[in-house]
């Protein structure tokens, strides 16, 4: 089971990235209900069906805290600020600004976690990271992106810097937590402590306000809260930090798609080139036939074209002919 889980992981994370993507769609479609209200009655509806599942399959042992508390109280608190942040820099600079700034994460990742973490840069991650952030500026700057002016913009511009620096956080902390907390433990417990934190700002909405708005506020809960967090943590928690946020630039991709099929946001030349260049920086990582060495695994599992080279051989071949020197 270890084994299969391994090789699902990127699978997983990937999934749970593309999910993350709608959540700007889902915020577009709540109204006249302020910022945190609205990531209170999220987290609400999430958390009430991950409580439900853990009951019924009697997942216990999630409930118990184990070691290093601290960091699993900091996880509910990054959480918190990163989705304040990120729906105010949505409304306040547009979803493209939004979307570019939160995901300025994985910069912070890549110099930080050898310090903390003791990930190694690696030719790979640092030819990905370029490539996946190179094409985030070619997917804003066709719709204004920095370039516009005002002090709405200003704002939005600083909410969006906060909201890439707590997430690049929890990105480590959940890295950091993997050994000692399962993914629904993490997810627990960080939606817990979010919606103590945001009980006294979030939960005073009026009956007529809240009623209309119900319908999306309880499946954006059960779809992001609940499902998508599920994977990403999981996943998270197999995968080093550093490949989890170049993974994770997936999300700006999946957002365009979702804006234009449901906001009917155009999407320009320059917006596909850029998504490109994100899937590539994407690819990089996961199509490597080395071996993969997963934390708490005596033994490497396969790379990615090794897992399909049963069924897929030339895609395998091919892939390690391009990437085997990388």
């Amino acid at each position: 089971m270890q084994l299969k889980n391994g090789r699902y992981s990127y699978l997983e994370l990937v999934i749970a990235c593309t999910i993350f993507g709608s959540s700007g769609v889902f915020f577009k479609h709540v109204h006249g209900m302020g910022v945190s209200s609205v990531i209170f009655y999220r987290l609400l509806f999430g958390f009430s069906l991950l409580v439900a599942y853990l009951l019924i399959t009697k997942k216990y042992e999630v409930f118990r805290l184990g070691k290093k508390k601290r960091y699993v109280l900091l996880i509910g608190a990054f959480n918190v600020i990163t989705a304040y942040a990120y729906f105010s820099s949505i409304t306040y600079a547009g979803f493209s600004t939004a979307v570019l700034l939160l995901y300025t994460a994985p910069v912070y990742v890549t110099l930080m976690s050898p310090l903390i973490l003791g990930d190694r840069i690696t030719r790979r991650g640092m030819m990905s990271l370029f490539l996946s952030l190179a094409g985030i500026l070619m997917v804003v700057m066709p719709v204004g992106g920095l370039l516009g002016s005002g002090n709405h913009l200003a704002i939005g511009v600083l909410f969006g810097l906060v909201s890439g620096l707590s997430y690049s956080g929890t990105i480590m902390i959940v890295s950091y937590l993997k050994t000692d907390y399962s993914g629904t433990s993490q997810l627990f417990w960080s939606a817990l402590i979010s919606l103590l934190i945001l009980m006294p700002f979030g939960s005073r909405i009026p009956g007529e306000v809240l009623a209309p708005n119900l319908p999306v506020l309880i499946v954006f809960g059960i779809v992001t809260t609940a499902f998508a967090s599920l994977l990403y943590l999981n996943s998270a928690a197999k995968i080093p930090a550093q490949t989890v946020s170049v993974l994770a630039l997936l999300e700006p991709v999946s957002g365009i798609i979702f804006s234009s099929l449901f906001l009917h946001e155009p999407i320009l030349m320059r917006t596909m080139q850029g998504c490109l260049f994100i899937l590539l920086g994407a690819l990089i990582l996961v199509l490597d036939d080395r071996m993969i060495y997963i934390d708490n695994m005596k033994k490497p599992v396969p790379g990615f074209p090794n897992v399909t080279s049963a069924r897929f051989p030339y895609i395998s071949r091919i892939t390690a002919w391009l990437f085997r020197k990388y």
